[in-house]
């Protein structure tokens, strides 16, 4: 529950900011997989960037609590 309890973020603001990655995930994949917008280079730096966001802020915690 570290990740829960972080100074930087409220766990309501957290919800919003994983709310807000995954419509950003949904986009990327679209401009990836459906319109062939992205090389696969800049979808895999974009999704590590998302990765790394997710686990500075805790974001995963909250797939555990809720």
């Amino acid at each position: 529950m570290i990740g829960l309890n972080s100074a930087i973020l409220t766990t309501d603001q957290k919800l919003i900011v994983k709310d807000s990655l995954m419509m950003y995930v949904c986009s990327l994949q679209k401009q990836y997989f459906r319109d062939g917008n992205l090389s696969s280079v800049e979808y895999l730096k974009r999704m590590k960037e998302i990765e790394i966001v997710a686990d500075q802020l805790h974001l995963k915690e909250l797939y555990k609590h809720g």
